[in-house]
């Protein structure tokens, strides 16, 4: 994999490692493949009694699992494809998902048909007996980050006036997946797209969920174009508002991915450290103008 598609997108919390466990499941011996990457949860490829391919997860947070076993079949009625649920064993915490076999390229996820999905969503009502999910950009956080990328002055200062301008992602109210980056999104032997993994489904803007959607960093000018787009497919009107946003999400990826990480001790930590180390400085220095 490339190192730009590395750092693609948001907090990708599952992928394919293609290690091969074993897992004891209701008494039998199963080849499980463990599909855990940044996440806390374990996630395994397994097989049913009936031979059928389905996806475990566990302990979920409690957010995934209130999303799945309260909102998922409201918001799949309202055209918001998630797996379906098949069990849930609340004792282990652990959910058992429909596989989605397909995996989605990024171009994919940038197309009418995911932007319409996640207007779909974000235009949808939230329910207050609902579990959110609470984004917040806080100093500390931001200064943590800091800390870890020790970037040029001029440029920590610039990330400082992003973070400063954070607010108008948490304040707003739309229902958002959290994590909409490219690992996600499955299809279906139908061909449908389909968002998984819902541990950050929460309220904020719809930035939060379109700039996973952009290769890398992104520029000033692919930020308006997906702002211009998603306006002509959802009921949105602001587009440079929402280009806005946009960039100020992915100056928020970057401190939270590479505080999870070392928080975490991944072994990706270096890999994403130098990236952001390299490309921070100049991606600063032309995107600030849009705050």
């Amino acid at each position: 994999m490339m190192m730009y598609d590395f750092i693609c997108s948001t907090l990708a919390l599952h992928s394919i490692t293609g290690t091969t466990n074993t897992l004891i499941f209701k008494g039998q011996c199963m080849a499980a493949m463990d599909l855990s990457k940044m996440g806390t949860a374990k996630v395994v490829l397994n097989t049913s009694d009936c031979n059928q391919i389905v996806i475990e997860k566990w302990p979920v947070s409690d957010v995934e699992w209130a999303f799945y076993l309260y909102a998922a079949t409201e918001l799949n009625q309202a055209g918001i494809a998630t797996p379906t649920l098949l069990s849930a064993d609340a004792t282990l915490r652990k959910l058992r998902l429909e596989y989605i076999p397909y995996k989605v390229d990024q171009t994919a996820v940038a197309n009418d048909y995911a932007i319409a999905m996640l207007g779909r969503l974000h235009r949808y009502p939230a329910n207050s007996e609902w579990l959110y999910h609470t984004y917040t950009w806080t100093e500390t956080a931001l200064e943590n980050a800091l800390m870890l990328l020790a970037l040029p002055e001029k440029n920590a200062r610039q990330l400082r006036r992003f973070q400063q301008n954070s607010n108008a992602l948490f304040a707003c109210q739309s229902l958002v997946s959290g994590d909409s980056n490219a690992g996600n999104w499955g299809r279906r032997e139908s061909g449908n797209l389909v968002l998984f993994d819902w541990e950050r489904f929460g309220k904020g803007s719809p930035a939060i969920d379109l700039a996973p959607l952009i290769r890398g960093m992104g520029t000033k000018q692919e930020f308006i174009d997906l702002a211009g787009r998603y306006c002509q497919l959802s009921s949105h009107q602001n587009i440079r508002e929402l280009a806005r946003e946009i960039a100020i999400v992915k100056a928020w990826i970057v401190t939270e991915v590479i505080v999870l990480l070392h928080m975490r001790q991944k072994s990706a930590f270096p890999l994403y450290l130098n990236w952001y180390r390299e490309h921070l400085p100049d991606w600063l220095d032309n995107v600030e103008k849009m705050l």
